[in-house]
C-alpha cells in the first residue's frame, strides 16, 4: 500500500479515475459555516438545504455519504437522522472511522473523497483518492486539496462538490432528467 503521500501526489492530478464510491463529510466548517450558538437547550447549526438534496441524490445513485465530525453535537446528530445519513460524531481519529468504513464497503483509498475545511480534516485527506477543500478552508487544507470549491462551508460546498462527484461518475445526467431540467 503506497505511503499517504504518495496518494497525495496522485490525488493532485485530478479526480481518481474510477467511479467514487465514498464521499467523507466535516461537519463544522464543511457542512455548516462552522459558527455554533448556544441556548439553554444546546447548541444549534444552521445547514444548507441544497447541500441536504444533494448528499440524498448522491446516496441514490451509489456514493455513500459518511459524516466523522470531531466534535458531538445533539444538533448535528438531529439533521443527520434527518437525512438518514451514517455519521459519526466526537471521532477522535477520522482516519480510522474512515478506514473501517471502506473496508466494510470494499472500496480503495483512491474510491473515496474528504472533503473538510481545517487542520484535524488534512491526514483524512492525505489518504483518500480525491481531496477537496471548501473555498474558505485554511490555506493549509486547501494545499493538501486536489480541488478546491468556490462555495464556502455551509454555504452550497457540499452541493459543489456532490456534483462535481456525480459528473465523474457519469451520473449527473439522471437527476437533471429526474426534475425535467435535461
Amino acid at each position: 500500500m503506497p505511503e499517504p503521500r504518495a496518494r497525495e501526489a496522485v490525488a493532485r492530478q485530478g479526480p481518481p479515475a474510477g467511479a467514487v464510491r465514498i464521499l467523507f463529510l466535516d461537519v463544522d466548517g464543511t457542512l455548516t459555516d462552522g459558527g455554533i450558538t448556544f441556548d439553554r437547550t444546546g447548541d444549534l447549526r444552521r445547514f444548507e438545504i441544497r447541500d441536504g438534496i444533494a448528499v440524498e441524490w448522491a446516496r441514490d445513485l451509489g456514493v455513500l455519504p459518511v459524516v466523522i465530525s470531531g466534535r458531538a453535537s445533539a444538533a448535528v446528530e438531529c439533521r443527520m437522522r434527518d437525512l438518514g445519513l451514517e455519521h459519526y460524531l466526537g471521532a477522535r481519529d477520522k482516519i480510522a472511522v474512515a478506514d473501517r468504513v471502506r473496508a466494510r464497503e470494499g472500496a480503495s483509498w483512491e474510491e473515496c473523497v474528504m472533503v473538510g475545511d481545517d487542520l484535524p480534516d488534512v491526514p483524512l485527506m492525505r489518504r483518500v483518492g480525491w481531496p477537496v477543500a471548501v473555498a474558505d478552508a485554511r490555506p493549509e487544507v486547501r494545499r493538501a486539496a486536489a480541488t478546491v470549491l468556490r462555495s464556502g462551508g455551509g454555504s452550497g460546498a457540499v452541493r459543489e462538490v456532490v456534483e462535481m462527484v456525480l459528473r465523474h461518475n457519469g451520473r449527473w445526467d439522471e437527476i437533471l432528467k429526474r426534475y425535467e431540467a435535461l
